[in-house]
């Protein structure tokens, strides 16, 4: 089995969001604007990924907020879908990037410099799983969830992820805002991560492990996994699902005007993967990295 599992770990919850623009790009807020706007919203972390210009605002950061430097560099992709979008996080102020590059340079250089590096809305951009699992090797994540997108109708990639998973990528879930406005993509969706202290170390150590869950807007509690059986507590819920490859999950689904608050699976030893998805009477969702059992 292979999981970090944040609900058990020492530390606080941290909230933030890792993929903001600014107007050093195409974002509407300057980036002294967007930082004030997300604390003043309740965040504790945000990073800064305008397009290929990375920002040097890390040293700005205050004992009750995090800037993390960060970027988002595209690259011409296959001949369906306009591209790959790449988030890059905890990158050098110095990183060699330019446009255009191949998502291939990209990731080389974003990886040398020992930044993370995530797949950025791959519903929205075309990308098929079938054009997406090369492109995904060396990525801790992809963007499950994101706000900006949402007004194409794809601001979701649940199935992109899922099939990656079941090809056997092990790539993480992350809910953002993709900010470039003031109201339709801002504080829609984010994580909570679970770390030691408000620190970039700190920080990019929980991000690398997985330590945080995605939300935009339920919370998960506890997650528990014992002998044979995984058990979730959250807030009210009108459906849980514990989510594996194919035919293997289950879901749990509330009465008519009921709420769950909890939920216990067990398992049937042939799943490769389990997360856990929350939704509540909002349409929101909240999203468990996956617990590998290979």
């Amino acid at each position: 089995m292979n999981w970090t599992n944040p609900f058990s770990m020492p530390g606080r919850w941290y909230k933030g969001n890792v993929h903001t623009h600014t107007t050093r790009s195409d974002g509407q807020l300057d980036p002294d604007e967007r930082v004030a706007a997300y604390r003043a919203a309740g965040y504790d972390f945000i990073a800064l990924t305008d397009h290929f210009i990375v920002s040097n605002d890390a040293g700005r950061s205050t004992d009750g907020f995090l800037i993390i430097d960060g970027v988002e560099c595209h690259a011409n992709g296959p001949e369906l879908g306009e591209g790959y979008h790449i988030l890059g996080l905890n990158v050098p102020p110095d990183a060699p990037l330019e446009d255009p590059m191949t998502v291939e340079e990209i990731k080389r250089v974003l990886l040398d410099a020992g930044a993370l590096v995530a797949l950025a809305h791959p519903y929205w951009s075309g990308n098929t799983v079938q054009r997406t699992l090369g492109v995904l090797d060396g990525m801790f994540a992809l963007e499950v969830f994101n706000a900006t997108t949402l007004g194409a109708g794809k601001g979701t990639a649940r199935v992109h992820w899922d099939d990656a998973l079941d090809w056997g990528a092990r790539v993480f879930g992350l809910a953002v805002d993709d900010s470039h406005g003031t109201e339709h993509d801002v504080f829609k969706g984010w994580m909570m991560l679970k770390a030691p202290s408000l620190d970039a170390a700190s920080v990019i150590a929980a991000l690398k492990a997985g330590a945080f869950y995605s939300t935009t807007g339920p919370r998960i509690e506890e997650v528990v996994l014992d002998d044979g059986r995984i058990y979730v507590r959250c807030s009210p819920a009108t459906s849980i699902t514990f989510v594996a490859q194919r035919y293997h999950g289950r879901r749990f689904v509330a009465g008519s005007g009921k709420r769950l608050h909890e939920a216990e699976h067990v398992l049937r030893g042939e799943e490769r993967y389990i997360r856990i998805e929350v939704w509540d009477a909002s349409g929101g969702t909240a999203w468990t990295n996956p617990i590998y059992f290979y």
